[in-house]
C-alpha cells in the first residue's frame, strides 16, 4: 500500500473514532447513572428487609393479642347472654 491508501485508511479510522466517541461517552455516562441508581435501590431494599425482619416478631405478638382479644370477647358475649 502506498501513502495515499494509508492516508485514506487512517482518515476513515479517525473519522469513525471521532463519530463514535460522543456516543460511547454518552453510553458510559448513562451506565454510570444506572449503576448509582442500582446501588441506591439495593440500599433501600436492604433497609426494607431489615425493617421487615424487625417487624415480623411484632406482627406475631399482635396476632397472638388478637386471638386473646377474640377469646375474651367471646367469653364476654357468653356472659352477657347468660345475664339476659
Amino acid at each position: 500500500m502506498d501513502v495515499q491508501q494509508w492516508s485514506v485508511v487512517i482518515g476513515v479510522v479517525v473519522s469513525a473514532a471521532l463519530a463514535l466517541t460522543p456516543w460511547m461517552l454518552m453510553v458510559h455516562a448513562k451506565l454510570a447513572v444506572l449503576g448509582s441508581q442500582l446501588a441506591s435501590l439495593e440500599r433501600k431494599v436492604d433497609r426494607l428487609i431489615e425493617a421487615n425482619e424487625e417487624r415480623l416478631p411484632m406482627c406475631a405478638r399482635h396476632a397472638a393479642l388478637l386471638d386473646t382479644h377474640d377469646l375474651q370477647i367471646a367469653h364476654l358475649c357468653e356472659w352477657l347472654r347468660q345475664m339476659a
